[in-house]
């Protein structure tokens, strides 16, 4: 197991994609969370100030980890979503399958180190995009409080949407391309806005993270049973993934 984990995480390490998805998480998205958060806070009545406003949560490092936190939520779910439907789709486009299925012992160990390695990856990013917001924030001089009880919510946050894009590796196999789990996490966005709009969102396990942080303003309350969802998805989809790759035919056409 210690082998195939390691082979899977230089797979990643070397991949564009999961370079590109680390940048957007780490760098832009709390360059673009703190950015609003400092416009909705000293930007008087600039316009930006007025358009963002009313979607920060609090003042001071409520608003830098709270903000940081909502755009993470959607943020991580999508890279997620792109990063194990690479991984797990390439393996049957690019013909790598047969070699990896008779390199290991089973074939749930091939399954267990891709999940295991894309969830580490997806809660570093997610730690490290919060670490990088509370250093930009320093440069606005919060009053008071601490940012530390809104880094941990940000980065629960962060790895609860990750979980959520775990099934994104069944329809991945199931469809045998990486673009089949791209369809499947972009169309999780939008039926989690439609849930959202409708007033049910803290029962879509998709959309309960972001309302847990604040997305839904204050009046929206997500429960400890709630959240609880995105870990059963995963676990759901990881035993399902693992199960589909044990019964099926995998060689690639």
């Amino acid at each position: 197991m210690r082998a195939a984990l390691e082979a899977e995480a230089l797979k990643l390490a070397r991949s564009a994609v999961a370079r590109i998805a680390t940048v957007a998480i780490v760098v832009v998205v709390p360059v673009l969370a703190v950015g609003f958060a400092a416009a909705a806070e000293h930007g008087g009545t600039s316009a930006l100030a007025l358009k963002v406003r009313p979607l920060v949560p609090g003042t001071g490092w409520d608003a830098v980890t709270g903000t940081t936190g909502q755009v993470l939520t959607v943020a991580s779910l999508l890279a997620t979503g792109f990063v194990v439907s690479w991984t797990f789709g390439r393996e049957i486009t690019q013909g790598t399958i047969e070699p990896l299925l008779t390199s290991l012992p089973s074939r749930a160990a091939v399954v267990t180190a891709k999940l295991g390695v894309v969830t580490g990856w997806a809660a570093a990013a997610g730690t490290a995009s919060v670490g990088v917001a509370v250093l930009l924030g320093l440069a606005l001089g919060p009053d008071a409080g601490s940012p530390w009880p809104g880094f941990t919510r940000a980065v629960t946050g962060a790895v609860l949407a990750a979980l959520l894009a775990l099934p994104c590796a069944l329809v991945a196999t199931w469809g045998r391309d990486a673009l089949a789990g791209v369809g499947t996490v972009l169309g999780m966005v939008v039926v989690t806005q439609v849930f959202t709009v409708v007033g049910a969102g803290a029962w879509f396990p998709w959309a309960a993270p972001s309302l847990w942080l604040g997305m839904g303003g204050p009046d929206v309350h997500v429960s400890g049973w709630q959240l609880a969802a995105a870990p059963a998805v995963a676990a759901a989809s990881w035993w399902a993934t693992a199960t589909w790759w044990r019964r099926a035919e995998l060689v690639s056409r």
